[in-house]
């Protein structure tokens, strides 16, 4: 130690390259501290936040934040390393002369291989082995609690850039510094490390009536090898790279002592402010009024609506089971503000299945927010065209930036992180997202952790959970856990579930439920190790009304309406009818759209623009305007309101059964499992307006096959028996569904577990295939998140990873332009485009089209994104046309992409 100066202050630890050209360094003590202070300054503003690591510590709240701020500033432990100072040669130079010229000892494999956060935890077990481990200096912990209890803070602390370490022992040769590295040299490193620990726990720890030789409370871990520690390595990671931003100037000049140096933290907590503010990451909690407020004017609270003050006030799950259009979105959002405005979340994640439902929700949240939240807030779209505030979109200089130390540094990889596309949605105060961005944050990616803290510190509401499969039903367990551990809630939305389903959630969040409880609408909640149920018997007032809908059974081959039907259904169009033909498949779809255009022009009353197609293969911006038309003809309120004066038919896919508020004279529709086929009906008559002669009482037509044969109807959904013992019900039903009764007794006896006394043996032995793999499949689901591979976390990862059967491939369409150029089919050619935005526009301009594509077609395999290029050729404005083996594809904006075989009679 020269003089009075800590060793501590003869280390670099963020450099960068100023316009001049010149090495700027500002002193990893200082750098550890921005960091603090970021956390710091929030853990003041957030109730939540405290909430949380006050939950998962089951410490006081000021022992739970010295804890907290003390292993924060230990997230870059490993840069005192010879080998991360040479990463920046000249800041070393600069810093510390004396000691820059080891880098002579060094190769340029060692300096470039060496990552500073899982040396991190190398070090720490090292300098403090007497402690931890044995005589000799193996990095083995084998039974030794005191460090499995510093482990569970120091390895998400360790993994803030991106993966926590988890298997420390088996690379510990790596961490070993050179042999031409003399034991003086070494002993210094291990002098400066074990002085700035000491000043730490004089900083953090000593305030809150704790040292050195105290231990951490241990994080709680499932069996599942999810952890609270997720919020740990989530908090410390957004708070590095707010820490690491242009709001915290470089400062290279040591502090004389430990007081000066809380002064010089003190000045930096006021910066740290500044940059959560501009960041947008916190936001003031209006005090919660009543439900009231959320609904249009002149409207009363109904239904579900009713219980929501009722509810209990703490961290629970609670389920909202309640029919189509009865304002289950609004009573979850009232509860949600309820949980905020007591502190026990500060921010909202809305999930929902598909990206049309996600952006038809956006808008309502848009309006609900400044109800909820003062000032400027962020309401986020998952994928991408919602504001969010300037630090964080402006990804260009983030990515473009010149640290010294290359991408390692934090600011770079906050940069990269968001710009792929999906990832801001969970720093705003309102996030709205398709299902699989919630699910990957329990899933093997980079900087998953991100995700699970912007989840726990929010009331993570999930629509149409009832719409997932077996794989991602174990995805979403795992979620639960999550979640729960973290301190959060969860708030899951159905028109009703099968009792073996709502058993399955529960017992994620670590409840049991009773099955004799079959009130609707109900809502179900969680907590302290009990379930608690709510139902409108108190309040007969608010029971749905009855609505009958008149059933149509046509039995036709495989599904597909024949000329008679279609004949009916433009005649529908041309008596004024807004109609609705929903298929299973977006081949089909496509197919009898095409059928009807050419019946159109052949027709003497009807227009090509009366007939619309909507369905989930198109790329980002052609998808937008597909819903946006949609939703003015066939919404809540048509634009223009004279829009109705003629009918329409739209030919649709399952995109229109979730969440869109859409409404319906006549609705076509193929088989499908009963709670869907009721999601699909929901869309009748759904608001009160004049209806065409002849369409005055709500009808759905439902297409049925001749045969038990269901084709890929079955592939579909999974298995044949919920198909078949819909149809049953269907057929048993004399034409009439009576809601809400129906929730009960059609869904429940549809997927009870037990055979039917009558199911033909091919329905038995479909279903058991199923189940097997269904089991398989959930299994599967669990044992990736057990993984830690850290794989990219890019969209066409997330798609592969979140889905277990259809909508599995991302398929991106490009061509080449006149001067040879490789252009996607927006016209941006992909050799310009930006780091900052290249995973965003390959995000918009990307489609998902199912996994059997991927092993029939010779298409190519997935890049590092995770997507499959198809390159194809502009043959006309806006149509694009490839051939890849026997599949010819093509790609129009009116029609989305589409592929056929090529038969011999074509060749």
């Amino acid at each position: 130690m020269r003089g009075q100066r800590a060793l501590y202050y003869q280390y670099w630890g963020k450099a960068k390259v100023n316009d001049s050209g010149e090495v700027a360094y500002h002193l990893l003590p200082y750098h550890c501290l921005d960091v603090v202070a970021v956390a710091d300054i929030w853990w003041q503003s957030s109730p939540s936040i405290r909430h949380s690591f006050k939950v998962s510590t089951r410490l006081p709240e000021e022992q739970a934040r010295g804890w907290l701020m003390f292993f924060i500033a230990l997230h870059d432990y490993g840069k005192f390393d010879f080998r991360f100072q040479c990463k920046a040669p000249e800041a070393w130079r600069q810093v510390n002369s004396e000691l820059s010229s080891v880098n002579r000892l060094l190769s340029i494999d060692q300096v470039r291989n060496y990552y500073h956060g899982s040396a991190g935890l190398y070090w720490f077990y090292q300098d403090n082995n007497e402690r931890f481990g044995q005589d000799d200096d193996d990095f083995c912990f084998d039974d030794n609690d005191e460090w499995e209890s510093w482990l569970s803070w120091l390895a998400p602390v360790a993994g803030h850039h991106g993966v926590i370490p988890d298997d420390y022992e088996k690379g510990s040769e790596d961490y070993l510094l050179p042999r031409a590295v003399s034991e003086p040299l070494r002993e210094q490193l291990k002098q400066a490390r074990l002085q700035w620990l000491k000043c730490l726990a004089d900083l953090f720890l000593s305030p809150a009536g704790l040292c050195l030789d105290h231990s951490p409370p241990l994080f709680d871990t499932t069996k599942n090898g999810q952890s609270a520690a997720t919020m740990l390595a989530g908090f410390c990671s957004v708070c590095d790279w707010l820490g690491s931003s242009d709001f915290f100037n470089y400062d290279n000049q040591p502090c004389a002592n430990l007081e000066k140096l809380k002064l010089w933290y003190q000045q930096r907590l006021l910066i740290a402010e500044t940059a959560l503010k501009a960041a947008g990451v916190i936001g003031e909690i209006k005090p919660y009024q009543n439900i009231d407020i959320l609904l249009k004017k002149g409207n009363s609270p109904r239904q579900v609506q009713c219980l929501v003050n009722n509810l209990h006030q703490g961290q629970n799950l609670t389920l909202i089971e309640a029919s189509t259009g009865s304002g289950k979105t609004e009573a979850a959002l009232a509860y949600a503000w309820q949980l905020l405005a007591l502190g026990q979340a500060e921010s909202i994640v809305f999930a929902l299945p598909t990206q049309a439902t996600a952006n038809a929700m956006l808008k309502r949240l848009e309006e609900a927010a400044p109800l909820l939240f003062a000032q400027e807030m962020n309401v986020v779209l998952a994928h991408g065209r919602a504001g969010y505030q300037q630090t964080f979109i402006d990804l260009k200089q983030a990515c473009e930036s010149k640290p010294a130390q290359g991408k390692e540094e934090a600011w770079v990889q906050c940069g990269l992180w968001l710009s792929q596309s999906r990832k801001r949605v969970f720093l705003g105060q309102i996030g709205v997202c398709t299902v699989d961005q919630v699910l990957v944050s329990v899933l093997p990616v980079k900087h998953k952790f991100v995700r699970g803290f912007g989840i726990g510190r929010s009331v993570l509401i999930i629509d149409e959970v009832h719409a997932y499969d077996s794989y991602m039903y174990g995805l979403l367990e795992a979620v639960l856990t999550q979640q729960r551990l973290a301190g959060g809630s969860a708030i899951l939305l159905s028109a009703t579930l099968p009792f073996h389903q709502k058993q399955q959630l529960a017992r994620a969040w670590g409840n049991s439920l009773d099955d004799d409880n079959t009130a609707y609408p109900l809502i179900t909640q969680c907590h302290a190790n009990e379930a608690e149920y709510f139902d409108l018997n108190k309040s007969p007032e608010q029971q749905p009304t009855k609505l009958e809908i008149q059933l149509d059974l046509l039995k036709l081959p495989h599904l597909l309406p024949d000329h008679i039907l279609l004949k009916r259904l433009l005649q529908a169009v041309v008596d004024g009818a807004q109609v609705c033909l929903v298929c299973n498949l977006v081949a089909d779809a496509q197919a009898i759209y095409q059928t009807l255009l050419e019946q159109v022009q052949s027709a003497e009353n009807l227009t090509a623009d009366q007939i619309l197609l909507f369905h989930s293969r198109f790329t980002f911006k052609d998808r937008q305007q597909k819903e946006q038309a949609v939703l003015n003809l066939f919404g809540a309120e048509p634009q223009p309101k004279e829009v109705r004066n003629k009918g329409h038919l739209l030919v649709a896919t399952q995109v229109v059964e979730q969440s869109l508020d859409l409404d319906f004279d006549w609705l076509v529709t193929q088989l499908c499992p009963v709670d869907l086929l009721f999601q699909r009906m929901g869309r009748l008559h759904r608001h009160k307006r004049n209806r065409p002669n002849r369409y005055q009482s709500p009808c759905c037509t439902v297409l049925l096959p001749k045969s038990d044969d269901y084709e890929l109807h079955e592939l579909i959904y999974g298995n044949s028996r919920v198909l078949w013992r819909t149809q049953q019900l269907l057929q048993k039903a004399k034409n009439i569904v009576c809601f809400p009764k129906a929730y009960r007794d059609w869904i429940e006896p549809v997927y009870k577990i037990e055979e039917w006394q009558d199911e033909p043996e091919t329905i038995i032995k479909s279903f058991e295939k199923f189940e097997q793999e269904s089991e398989a499949s959930r299994y599967n689901a669990l044992r990736i998140v057990r993984d830690n591979p850290g794989l990219d976390d890019s969209d066409g990862n997330v798609m592969a990873l979140t889905r277990d059967g259809e909508m599995s491939l991302s398929i991106l369409p490009c061509y080449r332009n006149q001067q040879g150029y490789k252009c996607l089919l927006n016209e941006d050619v992909i050799e310009t485009l930006e780091e900052a935005k290249y995973f965003e526009t390959l995000n918009l301009n990307s489609v998902a089209v199912p996994a059997s594509w991927g092993k029939y077609e010779r298409l190519d395999k997935p890049d590092k994104e995770g997507v499959i290029w198809l390159e194809m050729e502009q043959i006309a404005i806006e149509h694009f046309l490839g051939v890849v083996g026997d599949y010819e594809f093509t790609y129009q904006p009116e029609t989305g992409l589409s592929r056929r075989e090529i038969s011999e009679e074509n060749v």
